[in-house]
C-alpha cells in the first residue's frame, strides 16, 4: 500500500522525536517514493516468466501450423506450374512439327527447284548446240 503524503510527514515528525532528526531522514529516504508494491517480486519474474513461455510457446505452435499452410500452397503452386509448363512443352512440340514440316516442305522446293535449273540449263545446252550445228551445217 502506497503511504500518502500525510502519512509520510508523521511517521518522519514520529522517528525524528524518537531517534533524532538526522537518522530520520536518513530512514525516510531508504522507502521508495511510491511505495514497497512498486517493485517486482520473486513471485512477480516467475508469473511473468510462465506468461512469457506460454506466449513463445502459441507463437510457435502459429509458426507450424502457417508452415503448414504454405507447404500445402507451395505444393498446389509446383502442381499448377508442372501442369502449365507440360501445356507449354506440348504447344512446343506442336511447333516442331509444324517446323519439320515446313523444312520438308522446303526441301521439296529445293529440289524441284534445282531440277527446274537443270532442265533449263540442259534445254539451253541443247538450243545452242542445235543452233551452232545449224550454223556449221549451213556454213
Amino acid at each position: 500500500m502506497a503511504l500518502t503524503e500525510q502519512q509520510r510527514t508523521e511517521i518522519y515528525n514520529s522517528l525524528a522525536d524518537t531517534i533524532g532528526q538526522q537518522e530520520a531522514e536518513f530512514l525516510m529516504a531508504q522507502q521508495p517514493p511510491g511505495g514497497w508494491e512498486q517493485f517486482a517480486t520473486k513471485r512477480d519474474l516467475a508469473d511473468l516468466e510462465v506468461r512469457t513461455q506460454a506466449g513463445f510457446v502459441e507463437t510457435r505452435a502459429s509458426f507450424v501450423e502457417l508452415n503448414a499452410k504454405m507447404d500445402v500452397q507451395f505444393a498446389q503452386l509446383r502442381e499448377q506450374l508442372a501442369e502449365q509448363f507440360a501445356a507449354v512443352d506440348t504447344r512446343f512440340a506442336a511447333i516442331d512439327t509444324r517446323f519439320a514440316a515446313v523444312d520438308t516442305r522446303f526441301a521439296e522446293l529445293s529440289d524441284k527447284r534445282s531440277r527446274d535449273v537443270w532442265a533449263f540449263v540442259v534445254a539451253i545446252v541443247v538450243m545452242t548446240v542445235s543452233i551452232c550445228g545449224s550454223v556449221f551445217i549451213a556454213a
